[in-house]
C-alpha cells in the first residue's frame, strides 16, 4: 500500500479551540558530573528558551534536571494533568542510554514526547538500523560493521567510517571518509580504540546531504519541510559530509561555509521520492511525535544514512528550521509535539 504523503497545515496553537484540554509540562532533561560551566549554561539557556517560548502559547511548564534517579524527582507531578517533554540524553555516568528513561516514565503512568525505549536503542545503534531497513526495503548504504580491522573483502572506496553506536557526528571528521584498504583499517582501528565502539563502514555517496523531518502519529505522520546541506563549496570530497565541526564548531570552516537551504530547492519528483523513503523509515522504526531520517542521492533514488528518534530540538536546530518554513515558531511547534504526546496522557 502506498505511503500517503501529508501538505503542512499551520495550525494556530495558541488559539482557543487548540488548547481546550490544557496539562502542565515537564521539561525532563538530564545533567552529566563531566559537564563543564559552558556545558551547563548552554543547556540551561535551552532550557529557558523552551520554558519561554511554551508560555507564549499557553503552556505552563517546569524544568526538572535528573542525574540517575529519574522517578524521585517526578514524585510531584499528576500522571493524569501532566506531559513529560522527554529531553534526556541518556543518565550520568551512562550518557548514551537513552532508551533508559522511557520505561521510568511510562512505570510511573506519564505520557511522554518522542520515541519508546525500543525506537530509541535501535536508532542509537547503527547496526541494527541498517538491518532494520533492509528488512522493509528502504534504500541505505551497502555497509559492514567491524569489531577490529580484518576487511573481509570490502572492495569499496571511497568508504565512511562512523562510530556505530555513537550519535551527533561524534567521530566523524574528514578522516572518516577513506580511499583504499590500509586508511580504512586505521580508521576502523581509531573507532574502537578512541570510541569503544564497533565501526560502521559504509559506501559513500557524495552530494547533498537532505534532512527530512517528520512529526505526528500514525497514519497522520506528516513530513516538514525539507532542508539540504550543498557542500559544493568545498572540492575535496573528504571535506563534503557532516563531521562533527560542521555541527557543534562554529569558529570550522564546515560551519560557516556549508550551506543550508529549507525548503530545499529541488523538483517535485525527487521530493515525493525523499518524502516516502522518510514516511517508510519512520514507520520501519515505529517512530512518533518528532524525529529526523537523513538522506543522500545517488541516480535519483534517496539513500538513509541515518535516523534521529528524538533529535536535536534546540531553537537553531534543523527540526526547528523545518518547523519555521512549515509556519511555525518555537513555541508552536514544541506545544505541537506535546499534544501529540498528550494524547497517550491516561484518563483515570
Amino acid at each position: 500500500m502506498a505511503l500517503k504523503i501529508k501538505t503542512n497545515r499551520r495550525v494556530d496553537v495558541a488559539s482557543p479551540a487548540h488548547v481546550a484540554k490544557n496539562f502542565q509540562v515537564v521539561i525532563l532533561n538530564s545533567t552529566f558530573s563531566d559537564w563543564t560551566p559552558d556545558d551547563t549554561a548552554l543547556s540551561e539557556e535551552c532550557l529557558t528558551r523552551m520554558k519561554r517560548s511554551l508560555s507564549v502559547v499557553g503552556l505552563n511548564a517546569d524544568i526538572v534536571q535528573i542525574k540517575r534517579d529519574i522517578a524521585g524527582p517526578l514524585k510531584k507531578y499528576d500522571p493524569r494533568e501532566t506531559v513529560i517533554f522527554n529531553w534526556c540524553e541518556g543518565i550520568d555516568g551512562a550518557p548514551n542510554a537513552y532508551d533508559a528513561v522511557p520505561p521510568v516514565l511510562e512505570e510511573l503512568g506519564f505520557a511522554y514526547t518522542g520515541a519508546d525505549a525500543w525506537s530509541l536503542g535501535v536508532s542509537q545503534d547503527k547496526g541494527q538500523t541498517k538491518t532494520l531497513l533492509l528488512e522493509h526495503g528502504i534504500p541505505t548504504p551497502v555497509s559492514k560493521i567491524y569489531d577490529r580491522p580484518v576487511l573481509n573483502g570490502w572492495r569499496r572506496y571511497p568508504a565512511l567510517v562512523k562510530p556505530a553506536t555513537e550519535h551527533c557526528s561524534f567521530g566523524i571528521s574528514r578522516d572518516s571518509v577513506v580511499d583504499n584498504a590500509q586508511q580504512l583499517k586505521d580508521r576502523i582501528q581509531y573507532v574502537v580504540d578512541t570510541w569503544k565502539s564497533p565501526a560502521l563502514v559504509e559506501d559513500f555517496i557524495d552530494g547533498a546531504e537532505f534532512n527530512v523531518s517528520v512529526w505526528g502519529n500514525g497514519e497522520d505522520a506528516e513530513v516538514l519541510p525539507l532542508s539540504m546541506m550543498e557542500y559544493g563549496i568545498f572540492t575535496d570530497y573528504h571535506d563534503r559530509l557532516c563531521t562533527f565541526d560542521a555541527k557543534w564548531n562554529p569558529e570550522s570552516d564546515a560551519y560557516r561555509l556549508i550551506a543550508v537551504q529549507c525548503p530545499a530547492p529541488i523538483e517535485k519528483t525527487l521530493e515525493r521520492r525523499i518524502k516516502r523513503v522518510a514516511l517508510a523509515t519512520w514507520k520501519a522504526l515505529k517512530m512518533r511525535d518528532y524525529g529526523r531520517v537523513d538522506m543522500r542521492v545517488r541516480n535519483g533514488v534517496p539513500y538513509v544514512l541515518d535516523v534521529n528518534a528524538n533529535p536535536d530540538i534546540t531553537m537553531e536546530g534543523g527540526f526547528a528550521r523545518s518547523c519555521r518554513a512549515a509556519g511555525y515558531d518555537y513555541g508552536m511547534a514544541i506545544a505541537k509535539i506535546l499534544r501529540h504526546a498528550a494524547e497517550r496522557m491516561p484518563t483515570h
